[in-house]
């Protein structure tokens, strides 16, 4: 599987080309491999599926987004059919397609997914549960990119306050939406401010 460290590459990676092709080699070298392996067990074997996650996420983390997000969308499939819809594998490979497609410029279409995601999660852990905040996140930080700064707020505040409980308000990520909402509130403000009249000659 990917790397803790390759993981935390993943912005750095869009932006340095050595590093996008050793990921690029890295995929097309599992190419062969996921061939040979789906011929002899299967496309739905369970290992078959997880190589194939991982040629995605190198992809992803390589930020080939055009040709990883393909790769999620027919992962997802494959894992609805096998483990079930709402199984963690499937709503991991829905919510890195719709990363892939906010990547790509299609928000309408990322913020849906996202949003289908997170019901589902909700629907089977907590609304504070790791990768319910992660979803959360990720959808109040598209809106707010995309300047809905309401929705963005509406999404943001109430997982603030989650983040406070289960992380800590010192948390880098908590932090990091505290700091967020603070120029949300000073945009709001200076939009309020009456415009100031010119001195008289």
């Amino acid at each position: 599987m990917v790397a803790p460290e390759q993981e935390a590459s993943v912005k750095p990676a869009t932006k340095v080309p050595a590093k996008q092709e050793r990921f690029a080699q890295a995929a097309e070298g599992l190419v062969e491999v996921v061939e040979a392996a789906a011929l002899a067990l299967g496309f739905d074997n369970g290992e078959v599926l997880d190589l194939r996650m991982e040629r995605a996420a190198i992809r992803f983390l390589g930020g080939d987004y055009r040709r990883a997000l393909p790769e999620f969308d027919a992962l997802a499939g494959a894992f609805s059919r096998t483990a079930g819809p709402t199984s963690e594998k499937a709503r991991s490979c829905r919510a890195q397609a719709a990363h892939c497609r906010a990547e790509l410029g299609q928000v309408t279409v990322a913020l849906q997914e996202f949003d289908a995601v997170l019901r589902q999660v909700r629907a089977v852990d907590s609304d504070a549960s790791d990768e319910a905040i992660e979803l959360r996140r990720a959808i109040g930080f598209l809106e707010l990119s995309e300047g809905r700064l309401v929705e963005a707020r509406r999404m943001l505040e109430p997982l603030h306050d989650d983040m406070c409980v289960v992380y800590g308000p010192d948390d880098e990520e908590t932090v990091e939406i505290a700091e967020a909402l603070a120029r949300m509130s000073a945009a709001c403000l200076m939009c309020m401010e009456p415009p100031r009249r010119s001195a008289r000659p």
